[in-house]
């Protein structure tokens, strides 16, 4: 399987998508051109398997920084013909490929904002946290603001402090934060809340961030702020 491939090769990629081996060598340089092909097999004989697949491609090449921006739209296309179709984590980590890429790909973000608005209650917190960071770091070009007051209304409906990892609220905060949405002042105390809960798992990066994003929001959750003082005094 050549989505199974790709995937385990960015599964070895660092965040930054370095890898120990050579992303312009010629076996990866194949496994790309075969991806493709396949893919244009796809386009004139579509079937329901074939939505996870574009998912993990999208997340892959995002993961490992490197693409082939013909492959790229046509993987959007596709996704665009059958957004119905992908689960809420497959359409999520489609969009967070072509951010991590920085693609344009508009046409795709506009389509998928609507589904995500209407079905947010359904998705998984670090679903929606992964959604906001995607649209974010498209720079907002798609008018997000709408759809980010609602991730953030459903993230903290569904969001279990006992399952749910720092990293989800940091970026999260960051989306909210960078794009210049305000929600609703409950709605961001609440996120807060589920911070301070978990405060004592954050890295330096991910605090640093969520403060960052509640100063920016004009949300001086005390106790947080507080909290997150004492702990960096002592570190």
């Amino acid at each position: 399987n050549l989505s199974t491939a790709l995937h385990r090769l960015a599964r070895l990629a660092g965040e930054d998508g370095r890898c120990s081996w050579d992303k312009s060598g010629p076996r990866f340089r194949a496994l790309n051109f075969q991806i493709k092909l396949k893919i244009m097999e796809i386009g004139a004989s579509y079937s329901q398997d074939y939505v996870r697949c574009l998912s993990t491609l999208a997340w892959a090449y995002g993961r490992l920084q490197d693409c082939d921006p013909e492959l790229m739209k046509c993987i959007a296309s596709l996704a665009i013909q059958h957004l119905h179709s992908f689960k809420s984590f497959e359409l999520i980590n489609l969009l967070w490929g072509f951010a991590k890429l920085q693609l344009s790909q508009s046409e795709l973000f506009q389509a998928a904002q609507e589904h995500i608005f209407v079905n947010a209650g359904s998705f998984s917190a670090r679903c929606l946290s992964m959604a906001a960071w995607s649209y974010a770091t498209s720079r907002g070009q798609h008018g997000c603001v709408r759809l980010l007051k609602r991730i953030a209304e459903a993230f903290v409906q569904n969001i279990d402090i006992k399952e749910e990892k720092p990293v989800s609220l940091a970026n999260l905060s960051w989306a909210l934060g960078t794009s210049g949405v305000h929600p609703k002042q409950d709605v961001v105390r609440r996120i807060g809340d589920a911070a301070l809960a978990l405060l004592h798992n954050f890295r330096a990066n991910e605090l640093s961030i969520t403060l960052w994003a509640f100063a920016r929001m004009c949300c001086f959750h005390n106790q947080l702020f507080l909290v997150a003082m004492g702990r960096l005094a002592s570190e």
